[in-house]
C-alpha cells in the first residue's frame, strides 16, 4: 500500500498541469522507511555444506561465514578438486569454507594456481584466520556441532536480519539419538559499532532440571589458512587466546580472546578436560586451536543461557596494541553483558539506515516485494562488509574485496570492482563508507609510484588485483594490462569530489591520484596518424580478448581521466602542474568505428569482428558500453553500441553487465521497456535465496557455465545492481556544480514508482521520487541553493532550496511507436526459460533482447493486450535460432483460447553467412509474418514454440528476440 504522504503527492499531481517547467511545492515526503517491509530472510531447510544457503556476520572489519548448523568451520568438497570443478575458483582454487577474516590481513607466498603473468617476486592473499564463533554443547556424552546428523534436527530455521545483520539458527535437536529434542537457538554477531568485538549466544531449553551438560568456548585452528607462527593458551580469568600470521609477513599479526558467560554473576566454575566428543570436532594438530570446558548443571527452568564474547584485532589497524586490544576487548564485552551489546549494535546499524539512504518500491505486488527485497539486501551487504573511512588506518581505508569478508574467493583482492560497481550506490546514499575505497589507494599511493619508477614511468601505476602492499604481481600485473584501472580509480576520485564539494580533500588526497594517472597515461599513449592517439598492448574489461591495441573503453577512460584532471587542477589553481598535451591526447585519442555502416558501431578494439572466444559470444562482461555509462564518453550512436553489444555478451560472464545495460537502456531508448528486462537480468539469473546474495555466475555449476567457480557472495554484482535504482531511472549524476537527474520509468514500476531517499550532492539530501506521470523531487536539507538540471525529452534547469519539492516530468517510451499492440504489455510462460531469457523480452521493442525457453519442448508465451483488439498479424524477429513451428491461439481470457494457427512452420529468412557473421554491424534477425485469418478481436495472444534450428550445448529453445501483433 502507498503511504498516505505519497498517495498526496499522487492526488496533487493529478490536479496540476503537467510540463516542462518544474513546479515547486512547500512540503515533501517523510523519509521513514516501509514499516511493514520484512528484513528478516530465512530459511526452513537444513541443507548443510550448500555454500548458496549459508549466511554470514561482518561489520567492515571482521567477517565470518556461517554453516547450516549455525556455528563452527566446514567444507565444501570439491566435485573435482584436481580439475578445480566445485573450487573457490581464481586464482586459489581452494575449497569454499567458512571463512573468518579480517580486513587486510594478506599473506605473501611463493606463487598461486591461477595467474595473469609469470609470479617471479611472490604473491599476496588473503589470510584466513581461526574460526571464532564456536560454542559446543555436550549433553549425554553427544556433542552438537557442524557436521550433526540431518535426522536429529527438526523445526530448524536460520535467518539473517539485512537490517542488523544478526544471524539465529533455531531448532530441535535429539542429542544421540534420544527421542526427547532440546531446543538450541544460536545467534551470531558481528558487532557494528565495536569493529573488533564478535558475539555468539547459545540459548538452550526444554533440558531436564539438575542434569549436567558441558559447554566448551572454542577457537578452531581449522578455520586458520595461509598462516604461521601459529599459538594459543589460557589465562587465569576465563579467557582463551589464539595469534596467527599471515605467512611470510611479521608485522601483522591477529590475536582472538574469547570467554563465556551465563549471566546474572554465575560462576562458570573450574576448567575441565575437553570431552572427546568435542576434541574430535577440532583441528588438534593445529596450534591455533584451543578450547575451554565447563560442566554446568540445568537449573529448574530447564533452560541455559550462554554467551561467548570474541576479541579480534590485528597489526595493520591496533599496532603495536593488537594483543591488548583483543584482550580488552573481551574483557569490556563481559563487564558490559549481552544486553548492552546488543542495543549498541542495533542502534549502530539503525544510524547507518536513518543517517544514509533508501529506495522504496511504492507498488506492492509479488514482483515489487522481491525486487524491494534485492534492493535492501544489496544495500545491506554492501554496507556490512565496509567501514566509514574517517575511522582511519586498517579499519577505514580498505576498500572491499569482490567477496567481501567471508570468502577468499578472488583471493580476497582489491579490483576495480570497488571503483567502478560498488562505489558508485554507496557515494549516492552512504558516501562515509564510499570514503574507504579511496582512502585505500591512497594508502598505498606510494607504492603505486614505485611501481611506475620500476617500469621507467612518470605518474603512477595500480596493479590489477592489489592487496595489502601494492605491488606489481603474477595476478595483479601493472603493465602490459588492465591499464584501465588507474582511470576507474581518478575517476572515482573526482567523482567523490564531484559529490561532495570537499576541496581540501582535493588537494590533499584526490588531486595526487588523479594528477599522477594523467602523467602516467599521457607518457603511456604513441602518436598516430594524422595527429591522433593510440594505445597498443592492453586489456580492456573483455577479458576474451587480451593484448590488444586500442580499447575503445580504456581510450575513452584515458581522455575522461585527463579532462578531470585538468579541471581539478582548474579548481585548485594548479593549472602549472598541466601539461599542455593532457587535452589534445584527450581530444584526439582513437576510438575505432565501423565505416559506413547503419548505425555506426563503436569497435571494441583493433581486430575486434564479432567472433568467437574461447567457446563462447565475443564480449566477456560491459565493455564498450561503459563509455555511455558511468564514462558518459559520446560515442557515434551509443543506443547502437548497446544493442550490438548487450546481444554479443556472454551469458557465461559475470553478474554486473546487465546492470549497466539497464542505465544505458534508461537514458537511451526512443521505445519499449528494455531497461526492465536488463534489470530481471542484473538480478533475477544472480541472487540466491535465502539470504539474497549475489553468485558471480547465472549457473553456479562449473560443467554448465564455461568453467567458472563463481565468486560469492558477490558484492560487485550487488553493486552493480544497486546503480540501477540510485543512477538509472532517475538519471542521478553529481555534477561540480549541479545535480543532473533525467528520470524514466518503465511500466512494470508505473504508475507508483518508486523513491530514492537521501541522495547526496555536497551536503545537500535529496528524496526523489519518479513515477507513472511525474517526478517528484524533495529538497530534504542543505544550506543554500542546489543547481538541478534535468536532462532528456523534458530539460530544463532550476534551483532549489530545503523544504522544497519540485515536480518535472517522468520520461514514458513504452507506448512510443504503438504500432506493436503486445509492447511491454504483460507477458508469461507455462515453461522455464534460459536464465535471462524472460518472457517479457518477447516484447519489450528490443531486438537485443530475446525470450528464450529452456529447452526445446513446446514452450507457450500468453501475451495480455490489456483489452480486447482487432488483430490483424502476428511479426516474429527470431534472432539467430527461430523454432521450427509455432501456433497461435486467440481469445478473450486464457481460459477461453481458440487456436487460430496449427503448428506452422518456421523458415529461416536470414541464414548464417560465414561471410557476414563476424562484421560488426546490427543482425537483422531472422523474421515471419503470420497473418491472421478472419481479422479477430482477442485480449490475449497465446504463441507456442516448438523445436529449434540451432542446437545450444544447453539445450535451450529458440531465440525469440520480438513479437509485434498488429
Amino acid at each position: 500500500m502507498l503511504s498516505p504522504a505519497f498517495l498526496g503527492s499522487l492526488l496533487l499531481a493529478a490536479v496540476l498541469p503537467a510540463s516542462a517547467s518544474p513546479l515547486h511545492l512547500q512540503s515533501y515526503a517523510s523519509r521513514s522507511v516501509l514499516s511493514d517491509f520484512n528484513w528478516t530472510l530465512s530459511t526452513t531447510s537444513f541443507e548443510p555444506g550448500k555454500w548458496q544457503n549459508q549466511p554470514y556476520v561482518a561489520n567492515g572489519y571482521i567477517g565470518a561465514r556461517l554453516p547450516a548448523e549455525g556455528f563452527g568451520f566446514d567444507t565444501v568438497v570439491p566435485i573435482n578438486e584436481t580439475g578445480q570443478d566445485g573450487t573457490n575458483g581464481w586464482p586459489l582454487f581452494d575449497k569454499r569454507v567458512t571463512a573468518s577474516s579480517i580486513a587486510g590481513f594478506y599473506d605473501y607466498q611463493n606463487s598461486t594456481i591461477g595467474t595473469n603473468f609469470p609470479q617471479v617476486n611472490g604473491q599476496e592473499v588473503l589470510s584466513l584466520i581461526p574460526t571464532w564463533n564456536t560454542l559446543f554443547l555436550t549433553v549425554s556424552n553427544a556433542t552438537y556441532a557442524v557436521g550433526a546428523d540431518p535426522s536429529s534436527i527438526t523445526d530448524y530455521e536460520q535467518t539473517l536480519s539485512i537490517r542488523d545483520g544478526i544471524v539465529s539458527t533455531s531448532f530441535a535437536w535429539a542429542p544421540g539419538g534420544s527421542n526427547d529434542s532440546i531446543r538450541l537457538n544460536y545467534t551470531v554477531i558481528a558487532h557494528r559499532s565495536r569493529p573488533t568485538l564478535g558475539l555468539v549466544r547459545l540459548v538452550a531449553s526444554n533440558l531436564p532440571a539438575g542434569v549436567e551438560v558441558i559447554m566448551t568456548d572454542a577457537i578452531d585452528g581449522a578455520g586458520a589458512l595461509r598462516t604461521t607462527n601459529e599459538s594459543s593458551g589460557m589465562l587465569d580469568d576465563g579467557l582463551i587466546w589464539s595469534s596467527v600470521s599471515p605467512f611470510n609477513v611479521t608485522d601483522n599479526i591477529a590475536w582472538i580472546y574469547s570467554a563465556i558467560d551465563l549471566g546474572n554473576g554465575t560462576d562458570l566454575g573450574d576448567r575441565i578436560s575437553t570431552p572427546n566428543s568435542v576434541t574430535a570436532c577440532l583441528n588438534t594438530t593445529s596450534n591455533a586451536t584451543i578450547a575451554q570446558s565447563f560442566t554446568i548443571t540445568v537449573p529448574s527452568s530447564g533452560e541455559l543461557v550462554v554467551t561467548k564474547f570474541v576479541g579480534i584485532a590485528s597489526g595493520l589497524a591496533f599496532t603495536p596494541n593488537e594483543n591488548a586490544t583483543a584482550k580488552s576487548t573481551v574483557e569490556t564485552a563481559r563487564r558490559d553483558g549481552w544486553d548492552q551489546l546488543l542495543s549498541e549494535h542495533r542502534e549502530a546499524w539503525e544510524s547507518i539506515w536513518n543517517e544514509g539512504g533508501d529506495i522504496v518500491i511504492h507498488a506492492d505486488t509479488n514482483d515489487t516485494r522481491r525486487l524491494q527485497r534485492s534492493i535492501r539486501a544489496s544495500m545491506f551487504h554492501l554496507l556490512a562488509n565496509v567501514r566509514e573511512g574517517k575511522e582511519g588506518l586498517g579499519l577505514g581505508d580498505n576498500s572491499i574485496a569482490p567477496a567481501g569478508l567471508t570468502s577468499d574467493s578472488y583471493a580476497g583482492a582489491i579490483f576495480w570492482d570497488a571503483e567502478t560497481w560498488m562505489y558508485p550506490g554507496l557515494l549516492a546514499l552512504f558516501p562515509t563508507f564510499a570514503e574507504s575505497i579511496n582512502n585505500y589507494r591512497s594508502r598505498l599511493l606510494p607504492q603505486a609510484v614505485r611501481n611506475a619508477q620500476n617500469y621507467s614511468q612518470p605518474g603512477l601505476l595500480y596493479p590489477w588485483t592489489s592487496y595489502g602492499l601494492g605491488v606489481c604481481s603474477g595476478t595483479g600485473p601493472c603493465v602490459d594490462y588492465e591499464y584501465h584501472l588507474n582511470a576507474d580509480i581518478a575517476i572515482a576520485q573526482w567523482q567523490y569530489y564531484q559529490a561532495t564539494g570537499n576541496q581540501t580533500w582535493l588537494r590533499e588526497q584526490g588531486w595526487p591520484i588523479i594528477r599522477d594517472v594523467a602523467r602516467m597515461f599521457a607518457d603511456f599513449v604513441e602518436t598516430g596518424p594524422n595527429g591522433t592517439y593510440i594505445t597498443s598492448n592492453l586489456t580492456d574489461p573483455n577479458e576474451y580478448s587480451n593484448h590488444v591495441k586500442n580499447g575503445a573503453f580504456t581510450n575513452a577512460a584515458i581522455a575522461v581521466s585527463l579532462r578531470f584532471a585538468k579541471e581539478a587542477a582548474g579548481v585548485l589553481g594548479l593549472q602549472d602542474e598541466v601539461s599542455q598535451n593532457w587535452t589534445t591526447i584527450a581530444d584526439n585519442i582513437t576510438i575505432l568505428k565501423t565505416n559506413g555502416s547503419d548505425p555506426i558501431i563503436t569497435i571494441e578494439s583493433e581486430g575486434f569482428d564479432g567472433s568467437i572466444f574461447n567457446g563462447t559470444t565475443a564480449v566477456k562482461q560491459a565493455d564498450v558500453v561503459l563509455m555511455q555509462y558511468p564514462l558518459e564518453f559520446k560515442t557515434a550512436d551509443p543506443l547502437a553500441d548497446l544493442d550490438y553489444y548487450s546481444a554479443r555478451t556472454s551469458p557465461n560472464g559475470p553478474a554486473m553487465t546487465s546492470s549497466i545495460h539497464s542505465i544505458v537502456a534508461a537514458e537511451l531508448s526512443v521505445r519499449g521497456c528494455e531497461s526492465f528486462t536488463y534489470l530481471l537480468s542484473a538480478v533475477d539469473p544472480y541472487i540466491r535465496a535465502p539470504y539474497e546474495q549475489f553468485s558471480e555466475q547465472q549457473i553456479d555449476e562449473y560443467s554448465l557455465n564455461g568453467g567458472t567457480n563463481p565468486a560469492y557472495t558477490f558484492l560487485t554484482g550487488a553493486g552493480g545492481y544497486l546503480q540501477t535504482w540510485t543512477h538509472g531511472f532517475t538519471g542521478f549524476r553529481s555534477r561540480t556544480d549541479r545535480v543532473y537527474l533525467n528520470p524514466s520509468l518503465p511500466p512494470q514500476l508505473a504508475p507508483e514508482g518508486y523513491t530514492v531517499k537521501g541522495l547526496r550532492h555536497q551536503g545537500h539530501i535529496l528524496d526523489v521520487t519518479v513515477s507513472g506521470q511525474n517526478t517528484w523531487i524533495s529538497h530534504v536539507s542543505g544550506t543554500g541553493e542546489l543547481n538541478i538540471e534535468i536532462g532528456g525529452t523534458y530539460a530544463t534547469n532550476f534551483t532549489s532550496t530545503a523544504g522544497l519539492t519540485s515536480r518535472v516530468q517522468t520520461r514514458r517510451i513504452d507506448r512510443t511507436g504503438m504500432s506493436n499492440l503486445a509492447q511491454c504489455r504483460s507477458a508469461s510462460t507455462n515453461g522455464t526459460t534460459t536464465p535471462s531469457g524472460f518472457a517479457i523480452a518477447a516484447i519489450d521493442g528490443s531486438n537485443a533482447t530475446s525470450f528464450v525457453p529452456a529447452s526445446t519442448n513446446a514452450t507457450a508465451l500468453l501475451i495480455d493486450l490489456g483489452s480486447a483488439q482487432n488483430l490483424q498479424q502476428v511479426h516474429f524477429n527470431w534472432a539467430e535460432n527461430p523454432p521450427r513451428a509455432l501456433s497461435i491461439s486467440l481469445g478473450q481470457s486464457p481460459e477461453s483460447l481458440v487456436e487460430a494457427v496449427s503448428r506452422q512452420a518456421v523458415n529461416v529468412s536470414s541464414p548464417y553467412d560465414v561471410q557476414t557473421a563476424t562484421l560488426v554491424q546490427i543482425a537483422q534477425g531472422n523474421t515471419s509474418d503470420i497473418a491472421l485469418p478472419s481479422k479477430p478481436t482477442a485480449r490475449y495472444v497465446q504463441i507456442v514454440f516448438e523445436g529449434a534450428y540451432q542446437e545450444s550445448e544447453s539445450g535451450s529453445g529458440a531465440t525469440v528476440a520480438e513479437v509485434i501483433v498488429t
